[in-house]
């Protein structure tokens, strides 16, 4: 998604303003939760900055619970983990190739 202006969201994890740059995204969608790196789906958004010691917190402390305020199975952070996992890994050799 192309972003015109500077957006600032609140990072769930740490309670900073960051730009949504510096940010990834998961939605709630249909009650259906999303990892949404792209910010194309719609819904109710939680951010977390896009760095590993966030992300880990994140899902350590299950803190998308209280950012959805409903209890998510654990199957569901278990999925929403691999899906960040690899994503995180893609940007990795993005970043070593450019």
């Amino acid at each position: 998604m192309k972003i015109d202006k500077n957006y600032l969201r609140k990072s769930i994890v740490d309670g900073k303003i960051y730009p949504v740059q510096e940010l990834i995204r998961f939605a709630k969608f249909n009650n259906n939760f999303y990892f949404d790196p792209n910010f194309e789906l719609g819904g109710r958004g939680a951010y977390c900055l896009k760095s590993k010691d966030q992300i880990e917190t994140l899902f350590r402390k299950k803190l998308l619970n209280k950012a959805f305020r409903q209890n998510i199975d654990p199957e569901i952070y278990e999925k929403l983990r691999k899906e960040v996992n690899l994503w995180v890994n893609k940007e990795i050799v993005k970043e070593h190739l450019m």
